[in-house]
């Protein structure tokens, strides 16, 4: 199992013109859909006047990999794929991807909005910085008080980072980020480390 990743470290925006028509990409970084829709809303909102805001993005590794996009009513095909094409093109993920077009007066033709919307995303996504980081998983330890501070030692020996610490009458939840590939080895060590008293939860994306 792969847990590392390249994707871009900042927002970035950049502006092209195609013909008559401008085009505007705008670029952030995801962990999750809400993170994507969100940005895709923002953005939307900003350029509110324009012709159209279509959207790609990508989330995860492999057969995982979550992938979505939307045309924004041109002709089906032609805004969000050739956006989508470009992130996988690059080998990035964890990214979210919109293209705002200004229409110019001028058609495109369906092979010159294709173009126009991968040089768009291509164009954005070459002008971001590149990171690489590691897929994570959300794990929920609920345990007693005296049990806290083996479930952080063991979050920080398999590499994971805790989130929060939640008290509530009974013991606390430890939120924890743990590494794709520690998931399993790291839920054996809880147990072991709590002789079984914790229970774990584990997210589902």
């Amino acid at each position: 199992m792969i847990d590392r990743f390249t994707t871009v470290a900042d927002p970035v925006r950049v502006k092209i013109a195609v013909g008559a028509c401008r085009f505007i990409a705008s670029v952030s970084r995801i962990d999750n859909e809400e993170e994507a829709k969100n940005f895709i809303e923002q953005v939307s909102k900003e350029f509110f006047d324009a012709t159209h805001n279509a959207y790609a993005y990508k989330l995860g590794l492999g057969d995982a990999a979550i992938c979505r996009y939307s045309d924004a009513a041109e002709p089906a095909g032609t805004a969000g794929p050739p956006m989508l094409q470009a992130i996988e093109k690059a080998g990035l993920t964890n990214v979210v991807v919109v293209g705002t077009r200004y229409f110019g007066g001028v058609k495109l033709g369906i092979g010159g909005l294709i173009r126009a919307y991968r040089s768009c995303a291509e164009a954005g996504l070459k002008a971001a910085k590149k990171v690489t980081a590691v897929l994570k998983k959300k794990i929920i330890i609920q345990v007693s008080y005296d049990l806290i501070g083996a479930v952080l030692r063991e979050a920080t020996a398999c590499g994971g980072e805790v989130d929060a610490v939640n008290y509530q009458e009974t013991g606390a939840s430890v939120i924890c980020m743990v590494p794709l590939t520690a998931v399993e080895i790291f839920q054996k060590q809880i147990q072991e480390a709590t002789s079984g008293k914790a229970k774990i939860i584990i997210e589902q994306t």
